[in-house]
Parts: structure tokens; sequence; C-alpha cells
């Protein structure tokens, strides 16, 4: 079956359109200046805020009289017994609008030198994976970040506690071709420990910092009043509004943040960051980041970091069912769930830290994965000097994740616009043309593919169709509709490029000049 297109799709059309992403929809800016910031740090704490082992967090007030909740986080290496019934593992959903769900391949890592870091570095991983190849420089799997860490041999520390080793969070001499002292040599003496840091005591030079995540986010070291283990946040007292980077420079605590240290750490890889935040979620104050924000995040291709009271997680999907978020917790190579808004091994949900990174706009090196792993989800407690799992994956590093139709679209006469008093329902929407299609040039707009000018809800139909089968030649070679850059046009694009129409901010040069030169055509182009 042949479908005709008009240039611009009618208003019910691309209501119907915008149905499969309505979830996105109303995802607004929120005010995010810190308005007429002042410099300068605060004179003395306020009266502490009640700690946990793993938590702790102070009011503290600047000069010009800004109230900010300081908070520090020392995640345990192992989790806390009596939540084993929570932490069940659980595989991923597929990514499907009609059922509300999505989820992200991102690395899964066991616990080493602070969750913060580790969950820092498993984001980092999976953008490693997917567009910025730059962000892991080691040689491990051909140089592309796996998806866990046992690749590299475990270590055992001065209190005879062992554990993996994890480059990308903080690297270690003689890990990964490393010859010379890293963070892990400079900075760790023991879990919890206040000790000076070891290059401090030790009267040797500090290690420079380039390759690993947590250096940036400051974690475990002394010099920063950080514990080992631990990294440090801050946040608005008592707004929901985020308090972005710039905000923090202007304060002077962006040197201890952890969430600016993620932005240092991008920009040292050679990216520009443009988003840059941390918030309180909206179970701990009215108007706080959302679990429609969080699903908006996932949608983009942005997985996010998660802090708890007293621990640090990476969301990597959610189910609308029950606001449920999937989650790696830095305890096992698995996934696993929590509410929105609830807690999560006895910690409850604070807060998020948001970092978006830009492409690099020099070249980075081609890398081939060699990692064949299959992983084997366990609940089993990492830290052990016996511990010798193995886990193995046999998933191939894509530019995002691949959303795939799990059913064929179907509209019936009620739902289908109409164009003509005398148009009779079909299986798909039919437009009728005011004139005879012909061929078009290969528009030079990224996802513009029907040669009107505009990379919009029309253009992600015609993908959308044509992925599906559905005659869509007349628009064909659709070297544009590869948004995404994977070699492929297919449903995924058509969701970027309704994402962009829909005013979302998605993480490709939609619109802009710049079309691929070859891409796999989809079915519609050969029907």
């Amino acid at each position: 079956m042949r479908v005709a297109f008009k240039t611009r799709i009618q208003a019910p059309a691309v209501m119907m359109l915008l149905g499969i992403v309505c979830l996105l929809l109303g995802v607004g800016s929120q005010p995010w200046g810190a308005g007429n910031v002042l410099a300068g740090r605060a004179q003395a704490p306020e009266t502490p805020q009640p700690d946990t082992a793993y938590f702790t967090s102070r009011t503290i007030t600047l000069r010009d009289g800004t109230s900010l909740e300081e908070y520090t986080i020392n995640g345990p290496p192992d989790p806390p017994p009596g939540y084993e019934h929570q932490r069940t593992a659980v595989g991923l959903p597929e990514a499907n609008y009609a059922m509300a769900t999505n989820s992200l391949v991102v690395p899964a890592f066991d616990w080493v030198f602070g969750c913060s870091s580790v969950s820092g570095a498993m984001i980092a991983g999976y953008y490693d994976r997917n567009g910025y190849p730059n962000m892991y420089i080691g040689p491990t799997n051909g140089g592309v970040m796996p998806l866990d860490n046992s690749s590299w041999p475990t270590w055992t520390d001065a209190s005879d506690d062992t554990y993996p080793n994890l480059p990308l969070a903080a690297s270690h001499n003689g890990i990964d071709g490393r010859t010379v002292r890293g963070s892990i040599d400079d900075y760790w003496v023991a879990y919890g420990s206040k000790a000076q840091d070891p290059y401090i005591t030790n009267g040797w030079a500090e290690h420079t910092w380039g390759d690993a995540i947590g250096d940036y986010m400051k974690t475990s070291q002394s010099a920063y009043d950080n514990t080992d283990g631990s990294t440090t946040f801050y946040n608005w007292t008592s707004s929901a509004s985020p308090l972005t980077c710039s905000a923090m420079e202007s304060y002077g605590i962006s040197a201890d943040d952890g969430t600016y240290g993620i932005k240092l750490f991008y920009e040292a890889r050679g990216y520009p960051v443009t988003d840059c935040y941390s918030q309180k979620t909206d179970n701990t104050i009215a108007g706080g980041f959302s679990f429609t924000q969080f699903k908006a995040e996932i949608d983009a291709g942005r997985p996010v970091m998660l802090n708890l009271e007293g621990h640090t997680v990476v969301g990597v999907g959610y189910d609308d069912s029950g606001n449920k978020v999937y989650i790696h917790d830095t305890w096992d190579y698995s996934t696993h769930t929590m509410t929105w808004g609830g807690s999560y091994a006895g910690m409850a949900l604070l807060s998020v830290s948001v970092v978006h990174p830009e492409t690099a706009t020099t070249p980075v090196p081609t890398r081939t994965p060699t990692n064949t792993r299959t992983r084997t989800p366990t609940n089993t407690p990492r830290r052990s000097a016996t511990n010798t799992r193995t886990r193995t994956s046999t998933r191939t590093p894509t530019s995002i994740p691949t959303w795939t139709p799990t059913s064929t679209p179907t509209w019936t006469a009620t739902n289908t616009p109409t164009c003509t008093p005398t148009q009779t329902p079909t299986l798909y929407p039919t437009w009728t043309p005011t004139g005879t299609p012909t061929p078009t040039p290969e528009p030079a707009a990224l996802g513009e593919v029907n040669g009107d000018g505009l990379a919009d809800s029309t253009d992600a139909l015609i993908v959308l169709s044509a992925d599906a089968g559905i005659d869509t030649e007349q628009f064909c070679p659709l070297n544009c509709g590869d948004v995404n850059g994977d070699g492929y046009v297919d449903s995924t694009d058509a969701l970027i490029v309704l994402s962009y129409d829909a005013g979302m901010n998605v993480p490709f040069p939609v619109g802009q000049p710049g079309c691929p030169a070859s891409v796999a055509q989809p079915p519609g182009c050969s029907p």
C-alpha cells in the first residue's frame, strides 16, 4: 500500500502522532537562574541535620544570606542487610510507548572508591558507548568502556578489604597500562577513613587528573573534607529550583561539589556541557525534579544520577505502572527497581545530578569492542577476597537505544483523520495530496525527508511508515532520516524528530545541515 503525504500534516493528525510521545510533553523548563548571586562561602554552618551512617547534612549560610544545604554521601561498599527482597534482580523493560515503558543499556559497575564516582562512571561509560567515545581512553575492550568492571583484577587495601578496579571512576597504578600512581594510590586508605590522603602523609606529588571522573568529583579526597568513599553535593535549602553549575561558581562552592565535578570531567575529555545542575526531587519539596522529568531524560537517551540519603545510584529506565524506576545500584551487575519518591535499601530519594555533554568539536579515533561477556545477575555481596564472579555480555555498543515497535500501529475510523468526505478507513492513516507526489532531492537538514525545509512530525511519520514497511519510495533515499547516526532509518529516529518538533531538547543536531552520506534504507524504500 502506498501512502500519500501532504507537505504538512493537519492538526488532528499531529495530535495523534504526538500521542506517541505524550509522556514527553508538558516537561517545561523551570527557572534555573540563581538570581543576583553574590560570591562568598559560608561564614558558619547552622544546626546540622540528623545524620545516618552513610549520610551527613548541614545548612550553610552565605555572606549574602543565601541558605544552601550541603550533604555528604558515603554509600557503603556492600548493600545494607535486610533489603534482599527489594534488591531482587529484574530484567530491563523493552521500550514500549503504548505501555509507557523505556530503558537504556547502561554499564553496571561494582562498588569501588565511592558510590557517587561509580555512578558517575556508569553514566560516562554509557556516553562512551553512545556517541562520546573519548570518555574512556583506556585499552580494555578495544577502547570501548565495558558493560561491567570484571575485566580488571581486584585489589586489597590496608584493612584487608577487597575491591574491583574501575579506571573510569578511579585510576590505579598498574591497571589499564598505567605506570604511575593514580586515584587509589593517592587518596585511598580504607572505607570511611578520615585520615589524610597517602600523597599528603607520604609527601609525594599528587597525580595529574585526566581519565578518572572520581578525581573531578573530589571523591575520597581529604583535602576537600571527604572521607574515603564519600562525595559532597550542594542544593538549595528551601527552593525547588535547580542549583545550576554557574550559580555554584558564583557562590564559590563549585570546587567542592560532585555535580560540578562531572562537568569538569566531561570538559576535560573534550565535551562541552550544556545543562548542569543539582535539584531536589519532588518528594522532598513541592515542584522539585519529577518523575515526568526523569522519564523525559530517559526518553532523550540520558541516564540520571539519583542521590539518596546515603547512597548514589543511576536511573536507567522507567515503567509508568506504579512510577517504577529501574536502577543500577553499584552493588552488583544487575538491574533493580525502586518507586519514584520512595526509598531504596532504607535510604530515601533526595535529589538528582544532571549534566548534559555536547558532542566534541574534534574527531576522536574509532574503537572496536572486543568483549563478549554475558552478564549473570547476582545479589551476592561483592566485597570479598575470594570473590571470583565471572560476567560477560554479548551486547554491542550502539549510538542510542533502539526502540522497536512491538506491534503494527492500527487506527480505526473513529481516530483516522479525514481529509475528504468520502475517505474510507484503512489500516494506516491516509492523506490526499494536493498534487501528484514527485520525487524530491535529498534535503540538506537532518531529520527533514519530504523536502519542505522543516524537520517535523510529517517527517517523523514518513520515517515511521518506512520502518514499518509502508511504501515511501517517493521520499527515498531517506539518508536525512538517520538523525542519531547509527546507520539506520527507523522508529528511533522518528521518535527523536517527534521530540524535537514537540520542543524537547534532543542530543542530536536535528534541523541542521549534515545528513549522512550512506545509511541502510528502511523497508519502505523497497516495498
